[in-house]
């Protein structure tokens, strides 16, 4: 088999499964969405999507984590993701949770991008430990 076939075949046939962790091009990324309120008397709503695929509504309770895998583009256009995020008049529209230009950055060690809602604000990590302020609710 010449090199260029594998170099094609390879990734399908890593992507054909989905628990198959094997990633020849270190291109995985997940993305995290956690409910992270102090009380449970209003949840969070999420809706989060991409150029080529809507990842849905979704209903997070506190410490609900909504998380979603890829890869990275190898052709043109770069990958993003977004997400709405609603909970009770607290809301943010369109917010980039990765944006492969600027995201990468921060998560390019881990691959692990985490986003928390909190009572103050929504939150950012890359070890779902160390967390910094990126927005104020609207």
């Amino acid at each position: 088999m010449s090199l260029l076939s594998m170099l094609i075949i390879i990734p399908f046939l890593a992507s054909a499964n989905s628990s198959l962790n094997f990633d020849p091009f270190g291109n995985r990324y997940r993305v995290h969405v956690i409910n992270g309120f102090s009380s449970n008397d209003q949840p969070m709503f999420i809706h989060c999507w991409s150029r080529n695929d809507d990842l849905g509504n979704h209903t997070l309770y506190i410490g609900g984590d909504f998380n979603f895998g890829f890869r990275l583009r190898i052709i043109p256009p770069p990958t993003h993701f977004y997400c709405d995020f609603k909970r009770g008049a607290d809301h943010l529209t369109e917010v980039t949770v990765f944006d492969e230009d600027e995201v990468l950055g921060l998560c390019n060690d881990t691959h692990k991008c985490y986003w928390r809602g909190q009572d103050d604000g929504l939150f950012f990590s890359n070890d779902n430990s160390s967390y910094s302020k990126r927005y104020l609710w609207d």
